[in-house]
């Protein structure tokens, strides 16, 4: 995730430029694979188990290595070992440009410093942006929010990292009391809290978004991506379901819905998350009421 960040912010300082970003991410993306990808290369998984683990990461929020140690595929070891594999996305992201020479280590040290101080980023935040770990990036940017909405802003981010696009990233939140957006996708839950979780953008975006989710198969058309991303909005709202009503706490999810073309919520205190998504803007948008209107 930090990978991506910092290349906005490269880009934005005309430290990097648009070709050359290609380039850095074109040689990046032989560096590090997805880890099912490289268990299959190591002979250690078959693609069915492989497929197997991917499905029922539509179903939990767990790893893909926690699940595989889980149904007996791989030790704790083995994943260790594949994560060592994979590398790290920051890391990687330096190497690539360093190797290209767009940058030396001085560009990169000098460009963090600048990036921590135009940001306000303390120490440990800038070394959990490193780390390139979703669990320890996603709240630098929730800090503010309730408890509960960290939690599901959380769980929806893993699951497009999971099943969609592990490059996603996000950008800091901010509220409304009106978003207007193009073609919406949303879904309602009642009961200990009300809620409201939505995904929004552009067309290609979301088409590109719902061949990531669902495969290109599956897509013909705008309907037909907007129609998947229901079900990925729907996926994220059960596993966040599944995991509160551990503590007791019960939601019932209602049907899905879309919208095609200009639409509107409105509702006091909107958080609109700004996220990237195969590099092209959406907004992942949470309603912590069930007083709102979409037109």
């Amino acid at each position: 995730m930090f990978d991506r960040i910092l290349a906005d912010y490269l880009v934005e300082k005309g430290k990097l430029g648009p070709e050359a970003l290609e380039k850095i991410f074109e040689l990046q993306a032989r560096k590090r694979v997805r880890l099912g990808m490289i268990a299959q290369s190591e002979n250690l998984m078959t693609p069915e188990q492989i497929e197997e683990i991917n499905k029922l990461q539509s179903l939990t929020d767990k790893r893909f290595g926690d699940l595989a140690v889980e149904k007996g595929y791989l030790t704790d070891s083995q994943v260790s070992r594949l994560l060592t594999l994979q590398g790290n996305g920051f890391l990687s992201f330096v190497q690539s440009a360093v190797d290209l020479k767009y940058m030396n280590m001085n560009d990169v040290v000098e460009a963090l410093n600048d990036f921590q101080q135009d940001n306000g980023y303390t120490l440990t935040d800038m070394d959990n942006l490193k780390s390139c770990d979703i669990d320890r990036i996603v709240p630098i940017y929730l800090y503010d929010l309730p408890g509960y909405a960290k939690e599901l802003i959380g769980v929806a981010v893993r699951t497009l990292s999971r099943l969609v696009d592990y490059h996603v990233y996000i950008e800091r939140p901010y509220t409304s009391d009106k978003l207007v957006t193009e073609n919406l996708c949303y879904q309602a839950s009642v009961g200990d809290f009300n809620l409201l979780l939505a995904l929004s953008g552009e067309e290609p975006t979301l088409i590109q978004t719902a061949i990531g989710f669902a495969g290109e198969q599956y897509i013909d058309d705008l309907d037909d991506a907007l129609d998947s991303i229901c079900e990925l909005i729907n996926c994220i709202n059960g596993i966040f379901a599944t995991d509160i009503s551990h503590r007791f706490i019960n939601i019932d999810m209602l049907a899905p819905h879309y919208k095609t073309g200009p639409s509107v919520i409105n509702a006091e205190d909107i958080i609109n998350i700004p996220l990237h998504l195969f590099d092209k803007p959406v907004t992942l948008t949470v309603l912590l009421s069930d007083n709102y209107t979409v037109e």
